[in-house]
């Protein structure tokens, strides 16, 4: 007698759905937290030039003012990773990860959060400090920095005239309402200091985007390292890097005299010019495959190098206030 045994039906497991400390951190990977440090030493060396002393800092003054331009930053950082989340794929995974593990219209509505958010409080802090001014200002900077990895605008496709952008936009606006938040002067010294800052910080940063040369063109990206080729990028940012980092230190000279807080800036900006400066020696004449192969290892200290920088020029601000 044959028998014929049931065909055994394949249960699937059950999909597993991401928990909320998982949805948390992909959250916080694509509001780029690691880089609060460096954004609030950006906040930083405006306040402490533009406040009579450090306990106006401690006012909820600045503290509102902080957490208006975090909010703009953020909205700035989460349209970048959500418009780069396939150029990111190769070798920035982790954010290319957390946008798709959150998905896109996920990601699409926390940006729209932010955005209400962010107009709220920059209300509150136009009405807190009676400097009107800064409601349209803030509006201009959201539209701006958004405006930075997307069309119509896309100023991350604008060749040479790139990083300049980004210092307007990432750096000099941001850095302007901390100082009309606050009530501060913009005379000449801290004009320079912030001017000088900005471009010695975003000069850093292009060894940064040049480790994203292919994939960039790929997508059809065009960065400054991709119009001057990664060489002359390369001595374009050491140019930023010297050129900014002086004028940061003839402004804070110029403003607080010679101090012992200059010294870590100095050295800062010693250190970063010469980190760019070999790698410009070192892809100088190279392939762009072998170039970028130098670079690389050479472009994790780039963190490194934004962080002492800014950090260092918040030392030195700080020593100007104390000299008040």
């Amino acid at each position: 007698m044959t028998t014929t045994e049931s065909p055994r039906l394949t249960v699937p497991e059950p999909v597993r759905r991401p928990g909320f400390l998982r949805k948390l951190d992909w959250s916080l990977r694509i509001r780029r937290i690691e880089f609060f440090p460096v954004w609030l030493s950006v906040m930083l060396v405006p306040a402490l030039l533009s406040v009579d002393t450090a306990a106006d800092l401690l006012s909820g003054t600045f503290a509102l003012t902080l957490v208006t331009v975090l909010a703009v930053v953020h909205i700035a950082d989460m349209v970048n990773t959500l418009a780069d989340r396939e150029v990111d794929a190769t070798y920035k995974s982790r954010l290319s990860e957390a946008v798709y593990g959150l998905g896109v219209r996920n990601v699409r509505r926390q940006i729209g959060v932010t955005a209400v958010v962010g107009a709220a409080l920059a209300v509150a802090l136009s009405a807190h400090t009676g400097h009107w001014d800064l409601l349209p200002l803030i509006a201009v900077e959201t539209a701006l920095v958004a405006q930075y990895s997307v069309p119509p605008l896309h100023f991350k496709t604008r060749g040479v005239f790139q990083p300049l952008i980004a210092v307007v936009i990432i750096i000099w606006i941001p850095m302007t309402i901390v100082v009309r938040a606050l009530g501060g002067e913009f005379d000449w010294p801290l004009v320079a200091t912030v001017a000088g800052v900005g471009a010695a910080l975003i000069g850093i940063i292009v060894v940064n985007t040049a480790e994203d040369l292919p994939e960039d063109r790929a997508h059809g990206i065009r960065t400054s390292v991709i119009a001057l080729g990664l060489p002359r990028a390369m001595v374009f940012a050491t140019g930023m890097v010297c050129v900014g980092g002086t004028v940061a230190i003839a402004g804070l000279l110029a403003e607080g005299g010679p101090t012992f807080g200059l010294l870590p800036l100095v050295a800062a900006v010693g250190f970063a010019a010469s980190h760019v400066l070999g790698t410009a020696r070192l892809v100088r004449r190279k392939s762009e495959v072998d170039g970028l192969a130098l670079l690389r290892p050479r472009a994790k200290l780039v963190p490194l190098q934004v962080a002492t920088t800014g950090w260092a020029t918040v030392i030195a601000a700080a020593f100007v206030l104390a000299g008040r």
